[in-house]
This record gives C-alpha cells, structure tokens and sequence, in this order.
C-alpha cells in the first residue's frame, strides 16, 4: 500500500494528540488523588463509591444523633441533679421542723425557704433544652409542662411522649423523659398518688399554720427516690450511646478504607507512568518533526 506524506503527518499528529490525551489524564489524576475521575472509567468501581459514600453519609448523621442525644440527656440529668438537691434541702427543713422547740417565727422563716425552693423545682422542671424546647414536656416542646394554678394545684400540661433519635440502624434512644413520669403520680403516704410540687406546697402551708407536717419526709423521700431512679436510666443510656460512637466510629474507619481502596490513586505508579507518557510524547513530537522532512520534494 503507497503511503503518502499527507497520510503520514495525519497519522503522526494522531499519535501525539492520544499521548496528550492521556498525558492530560494522568495529570488529572495526580491532581485529584483519584483513580478515575468519571463513573463510566470503571463503572462497578464507582457504583460502590456511591454506595459507601451514602452508608458513610448515614452513619455520620448517626453520629451527630448520638452527640445530640448526649448533650440532651446530660442537660436533663444536670437539672434533675439540681432538683435532688432542691429536694434534700426540703428534706433537712423537715427535719429541723420537727424540733418542738421551735416556735411560730422560726416555722414561719423554714416555711419562706421551702417556699423558695418550691419555686426553684418549678423552675427546673421548666427547663428549655438549647433550642428552646421544654424538656420536660414530652412531645408537646413548646407547653410550659407545669402549672401552678394556686391554692396548692399543679398541673403537667405536657404529654406522655419520649423524643428518641436513631443513632444506629437497629438502635433509637431515648432522650427525654416526660415531667409526669418524674414530678407527678408519685407514692403518697396519705394514701394514692401525688405530686412532689403538692407535698412541698403542703408542707410549707403546715409550717406557716403550726399544723403536723404528717409524714412529709416519706413523701419527699419517694420523690427523690424517684429522680435517682430516673437518673440512673439516664446514665445508662449516655453509656449506651457512647458505646455506640465506638462502634459507629469504627464502621466510618472501615469504610473511609474501602474508599481508599477503591478509588484513590496509585502515586508511585502514576508518577512512573506519567514519566513514560512524557518520554513517548517527546518521541512522537521528534518523529513529526523528522517526518516532515520526508518528501521528495526536498531532495529535487
């Protein structure tokens, strides 16, 4: 077959723009740290790019549950922390009430304080979490949960939900607790069920009016009682948690590897490779430039 010199120079310029093209290729690639660089160079790889990139999207947003989880339940046990102490200072009062030396005026300055500290559990059992939801109202976030409707009635205005966040595809967590199942429907010594907003109401209204207390300190010791009770649960779904960041926090290492592994590049194989596509590229152009010359022409 007779070539011509047309024929040649198309076939030579051919060459050097494919070494071009990959040398471009190879450079993308350095640059990028990636092993392709679109889906269709090695589509099964990217496939399970695509699907390791979305478990690791969905087990970090299970992370940022668990911190939020957390950061809620450390908030709730803070308060109700706060709310025991309220609760044994109460509980010290009674005792000192019960000294049958006292008279009015010093019943009357014990009545005062547990008063203020009466408004204090209010206050905590009011509590807003960071954004501005209360925590003690079950579903119902923006209901002040408690009450006080005078004359010694409290009233929880929340539900009986608990928020939970799924911090693991198989796990949700609790991170609330609804006020009525804290403050309200605890064991009266007086028979039935009560409210601890109730007792200490009526224990302060004994010591103003010289009446007995009853047995105010089995029902402040229920009440209590039942926030350690309380904060006990709530320790152990922190530990629960945090048990579970361990092992979601190995899942992410597992798979940022898998990633690693499927898509990052070679470098030392790269550089070696981009060194040959430069050489064969220099070749080519000298080879043109030698072609060129090839024509009869010049020699007439």
């Amino acid at each position: 077959m007779r070539i011509s010199t047309q024929m040649m120079q198309r076939l030579a310029v051919g060459s050097i723009l494919d070494r071009q093209s990959s040398l471009s290729q190879t450079q993308q690639q350095l640059a990028t740290g990636r092993r392709f660089l679109t889906p269709a160079e090695d589509p099964a790889a990217s496939t399970q790019v695509l699907m390791n990139n979305q478990r690791l999207s969905i087990t970090k947003q299970y992370q940022t549950n668990a911190d939020r989880s957390i950061s809620r339940l450390e908030s709730e046990e803070s308060i109700l922390a706060a709310a025991g102490n309220s609760l044994q200072r109460i509980r010290e009062l009674a005792v000192q009430s019960q000294n049958g030396s006292l008279g009015q005026e010093s019943l009357d300055a014990i009545a005062a304080e547990v008063k203020q500290r009466l408004d204090e559990l209010i206050d905590l059992a009011n509590s807003k979490d960071g954004s501005g939801e209360y925590l003690f109202s079950g579903f119902q976030g923006n209901t002040e949960p408690v009450v006080n409707s005078g004359s010694g009635v409290y009233t929880y205005q929340g539900d009986q939900g608990q928020r939970k966040l799924q911090v693991s595809p198989t796990r949700q967590t609790a991170t609330s607790d609804p006020g009525s199942a804290i403050f309200f429907d605890l064991p009266y010594s007086g028979g039935g069920t009560q409210n601890v907003f109730k007792t200490v109401y009526d224990f302060s209204t004994a010591l103003n009016n010289n009446t007995s207390v009853g047995s105010v300190l089995d029902d402040i010791d229920a009440s209590m009682d039942k926030l350690f009770s309380v904060r006990a649960e709530i320790g152990g779904r922190i530990n629960a948690i945090s048990s579970q960041k361990d092992i979601n926090e190995q899942y992410t290492i597992q798979l940022e590897g898998l990633l690693s592994e499927i898509q990052d590049l070679d470098y030392a194989e790269a550089v070696g490779r981009l060194n040959l596509q430069l050489t064969g590229l220099q070749a080519a152009q000298q080879s043109f430039q030698k072609i060129q010359s090839l024509s009869l022409f010049n020699y007439l």
